[in-house]
């Protein structure tokens, strides 16, 4: 398994026998080893991307470039984490960005693709050396205590949830396009 990391910033705190980290520039990747399957979980926030411009650079143009690479490496299946709310007529910029992200990976020709659009992701951002975002943790808390009585589409998944489930959708999916949301991106 091969893991793409932005060059400006440290590696992953991960370690397998069968992985590879690779420290990229996603203006100018490089060819990349034979690949199946391919799945981009590249996203920032305007907040630390500092502008919406920056923001974009991450969020579309980094998955894109992503995905180019894997298809002309010959992916023919992609997974890809966008946001609840993704709409390229979106008048919110985020979603907005989400969405034209999610249509032109349409473009690209992959036989399955998998969007999953989750609420909001918890999980350990230390290990992968992302600043902490006071609101977001807030909000997190919160979700946690009403989890229960928020409905299955608007709750927090941690990021090892939509990870797995997306691998999984990916791997047995028949062609097409395949949209999780929420919902689907529960446990069990």
């Amino acid at each position: 398994m091969h893991v793409l990391h932005a060059r400006d910033r440290r590696a992953p705190a991960l370690n397998h026998p069968r992985l590879q980290l690779h420290a990229v520039d996603f203006t100018a990747l490089p060819a990349l080893p034979p690949v199946d399957d391919v799945y981009i979980t590249l996203g920032t926030t305007i907040a630390a991307a500092g502008s919406q411009s920056a923001f974009r650079a991450v969020d579309h143009d980094a998955v894109l470039a992503t995905a180019r690479a894997a298809r002309a490496a010959g992916a023919t299946r992609c997974g890809v984490v966008t946001a609840m709310g993704a709409n390229a007529q979106s008048h919110i910029f985020y979603n907005r960005v989400k969405g034209e992200v999610e249509r032109d990976l349409q473009e690209l020709g992959f036989a399955t693709l998998v969007i999953a659009r989750p609420s909001l992701m918890i999980g350990e951002r230390q290990a992968l050396q992302q600043a902490a975002r006071p609101a977001e943790s807030l909000s997190i808390r919160l979700f946690q205590w009403l989890d229960a009585v928020i409905p299955a589409n608007y709750r927090a998944r941690p990021g090892a949830d939509v990870g797995l489930t997306l691998v999984q959708a990916v791997q047995s999916a028949p062609d097409g396009l395949h949209v999780l949301s929420g919902h689907a991106l529960q446990p069990g």
